[in-house]
């Protein structure tokens, strides 16, 4: 009946007096018209070592269009890592521009440690995006953390 009969204990009625529906019986899975694969060049960074890694990234128009596209790496805040030989940018973008259907684009962006690097495995988050007009709209865009390894 009521909050009463739940504090009380009435007998309990069955709610789901219809069976249960998909939400979204006529949606479709949207697919991302861009790939994005990211490997390292050599596969590990070297503790305790002033050195660096190539990420190798490609990125591949899969639409019947082009698409302007564009890059963005993070690493851990409080890491000694970067994208600088001084490990203080810890973000990289890059402005691949137009990608023509079915073609790539692959490009390194080079993560730096220090002496002061500890081993371990840290996430590195990467994101392509696809965007509409300029790169101020973002039209479709792939998210993904990739693993650097530090021994």
């Amino acid at each position: 009946m009521g909050i009463l009969d739940d504090i009380f204990g009435a007998e309990k009625k069955a709610y789901k007096s219809r069976p249960q529906e998909p939400l979204a019986q006529n949606l479709r899975e949207v697919q991302s018209p861009i790939s994005l694969s990211v490997r390292f060049l050599p596969l590990r960074l070297a503790a305790k070592k002033d050195n660096r890694i190539d990420m190798i990234v490609r990125i591949t128009n899969e639409a019947m269009d082009k698409q302007l596209v564009s890059f963005e790496a993070t690493v851990p805040k409080g890491e000694m890592m970067g994208f600088d030989s001084m490990v203080i940018a810890k973000h990289y973008e890059k402005k691949l521009g137009y990608l023509e259907p079915n073609a790539s684009a692959e490009f390194a962006a080079t993560v730096y440690g220090t002496t002061q690097t500890k081993p371990g495995n840290y996430p590195i988050d990467v994101a392509a995006y696809v965007h509409f007009g300029d790169y101020n709209k973002v039209m479709n865009f792939i998210k993904r953390k990739v693993s650097l390894r530090i021994v």
